[in-house]
């Protein structure tokens, strides 16, 4: 015992300047100026699931990894994309309306959802704080999810309160990516509201989680303040982060031709007598993701569903399809929807191809 604690005394007495240098050397923060072949030859043919390789020192504590990350992304990216605590400002219809050169399909990365499981702390959980991700387009942070400490989020088991309404509607796509409105959902979930954008992974994503939670009235405290490299590799994937007060899993899945996809509006053209959703005067519901990514080589399905709330049970009684076909290039499409025989919805889409570095708007 004696023994490991000297170790480890002389481990955090080391100095700031030799952990600086290697938070430098190993941020993973890489060059704009990379091929994509340049990219495929330096990864592992092999490898599936290349995350959370930050090669920093397994010594660091949280908040000592935190601060390490943010001293190799300024060392690297600081006065070319911002502050390291700035959000992009590319934004999902760059390129819906108007011509960007070099604007193309890429690899792009859709997170489905985050999940806080294992709570040392118990249900429910009062969480805020922030998921963001970093890609290579401007390094800059992309949140998925955002709150401040007077707007926590309740997390609990999965069980699932209705609102006074009795109805609801939501988006679910074929990607398994649900768009909500006008319902509580009391779950282990993340409610996200991003990305902004969409998410580039022919380079390393970055992920960003720092969650803190609340008990009465009092300050936060820190739940999980970490950060996970996402390397490129197609498919379905996920992966958990963890400490000694939860576990947090991500899922995701990445398309090797992708485009950004916004859901530009949703308005609802009819609506049967009663509590109608939460929408503006025009009649455009209120979502709380608008941007997903979509491969251009199959058709985008949206499904629309209406449910009956009874107590705590939710009973499907309509459903209505809308199918999108691909497209390679940018554009809007428009469609209208009957969920049921007394409800109809207009669902406007855009579609905008990417840009692999904000450079390329600095001309």
């Amino acid at each position: 015992m004696e023994v490991a604690g000297e170790a480890k005394e002389r481990a955090g007495g080391e100095s700031a300047e030799r952990r600086r240098k290697e938070a430098k050397s190993s941020s993973g923060i890489y060059d704009d100026s990379a091929t994509s072949e340049q990219i495929a030859g330096n990864e592992d043919d092999n490898s599936m699931d290349h995350y959370g390789e930050l090669f920093l020192p397994e010594y660091l504590t949280d908040e000592e990894i935190i601060q390490e990350y943010r001293i190799g992304w300024e060392c690297r990216c600081y006065g070319m994309f911002g502050g390291f605590k700035d959000e992009t400002t590319i934004k999902s219809m760059l390129t819906t309306y108007k011509t960007i050169p070099h604007a193309l399909v890429s690899h792009t990365l859709q997170v489905y959802s985050i999940k806080v499981e294992k709570p040392k702390l118990g249900w429910p959980l009062r969480v805020y704080g922030m998921v963001a991700a970093r890609d290579h387009v401007d390094y800059n942070r992309n949140f998925l999810f955002n709150r401040t400490s007077d707007n926590c989020q309740i997390i609990t088991a999965d069980v699932y309160i209705p609102l006074p309404c009795l109805w609801w509607v939501h988006w679910l796509c074929h990607i398994n990516c649900c768009l909500y409105y006008g319902c509580q959902l009391q779950e282990p979930y993340l409610t996200l509201t991003g990305p902004s954008g969409a998410i580039l992974s022919l380079e390393p994503v970055d992920f960003e989680v720092d969650l803190k939670f609340k008990r009465g009235s009092g300050d936060g405290k820190a739940l999980i303040n970490q950060v996970l490299r996402y390397q490129r590799s197609p498919g379905p994937f996920g992966t958990i982060l963890d400490n000694n007060l939860c576990t947090i899993r991500l899922h995701w899945k990445v398309f090797c031709h992708g485009v950004a996809f916004p859901l530009e509006e949703f308005v609802l053209l009819a609506f049967p007598d009663g509590d109608n959703p939460p929408m503006d005067q025009d009649g455009n519901i209120r979502l709380s993701r608008r941007v997903v990514s979509v491969d251009v080589n199959q058709n985008f399905q949206v499904s629309v569903q209406a449910y009956s709330a009874c107590g705590s049970l939710k009973v499907p009684i309509a459903i209505g399809d809308a199918v999108f076909e691909s497209k390679k290039d940018s554009g809007v499409t428009e469609k209208e929807c009957d969920i049921g025989a007394s409800c109809r919805v207009k669902i406007k889409v855009a579609w905008s191809l990417l840009i692999w570095s904000k450079r390329l708007l600095q001309g």
